[in-house]
């Protein structure tokens, strides 16, 4: 009847926001399709209002350029820019 192990059971995938960047918890943040199949997910409600409702740039915006640096900075092994 049902196969099982196809070796898909427990995998957890983590997304990036697609405005901020920030990675996005299973069970939160928003998802989003455009019409052209595009999907868009989201951390906040913030990062989707910027981007589909006001049509804002990411890089534009002082909060969003912070995120940024701290997930450079947490990341061991990589080289900060400044």
């Amino acid at each position: 009847m049902f196969k099982r192990g196809l070796g898909h059971e427990g995998v957890v995938r983590i997304y990036n926001c697609s405005y901020c960047g920030r990675p996005i918890p299973p069970g939160y943040g928003l998802m989003y399709v455009r019409v052209d199949g595009v999907v868009l997910r989201f951390c906040s409600r913030k990062c989707f209002v910027s981007m589909v409702k006001m049509g804002r740039n990411p890089q534009k915006q002082a909060w969003v350029r912070k995120a940024k640096r701290v997930k450079q900075a947490t990341q061991p092994g990589k080289p900060t820019a400044k």
